[in-house]
């Protein structure tokens, strides 16, 4: 008999290849450009720039207000680590690449993760802990991301499940955050 919840957070392995980021993002953003899609609706990215911390690639990505920016450090010439100061971070799941945000809201008097008690409340959705390469002392299991977009499925797939992200990420917002 299993003591693992079905609907128990999940721990998947991040993607810290700068190229493999810079190609799965641009699929992601590749699934909107159909025409009938309005601008508004349609992912923005910004190149890799260098980010607020020294050795820190950042990757800006946002879509109807959602923002998924993704960061990561450089441990050595040939290594990376995602760092979990940033909304965004993609993954390994079940052998196919994802799209994640993590659940958080603005909160008085600073932002603040959801628990797995709060996420409940607006999701049946088991939310995800993303695992870096390279651990730090901290616990890398520390904040729960959710499921914006499978990058292996068709371009109606991941528009609609973008969608659901973006209503998920309201709905938390309206219960537990401020505008």
């Amino acid at each position: 008999m299993s003591t693992t919840r079905p609907d128990a957070p999940r721990s998947l392995r991040a993607i810290e290849q700068p190229a493999e980021i810079e190609r799965l993002l641009a699929l992601w953003a590749a699934a909107f450009e159909e025409k009938s899609i309005p601008a508004r609706a349609r992912p923005r990215l910004r190149p890799a720039a260098t980010g607020r911390k020294a050795g820190c690639t950042l990757w800006q990505a946002k879509v109807s207000g959602l923002e998924m920016n993704i960061c990561l450090e450089e441990v050595s010439s040939e290594r990376w680590r995602l760092d979990h100061g940033n909304q965004g971070a993609l993954a390994m799941r079940d052998g196919v690449p994802v799209l994640l945000r993590q659940w958080y809201v603005k909160r008085a008097p600073a932002d603040a993760s959801l628990s797995a008690a709060e996420i409940a409340q607006v999701t049946e959705e088991a939310p995800f802990y993303v695992t870096p390469g390279v651990h730090r002392g901290a616990p890398s299991e520390r904040r729960l991301y959710q499921l914006v977009a499978d990058l292996s499925a068709t371009p109606e797939v991941i528009r609609q499940q973008t969608a659901d992200a973006i209503a998920r990420q309201t709905a938390a917002t309206e219960k537990f955050g401020f505008a």
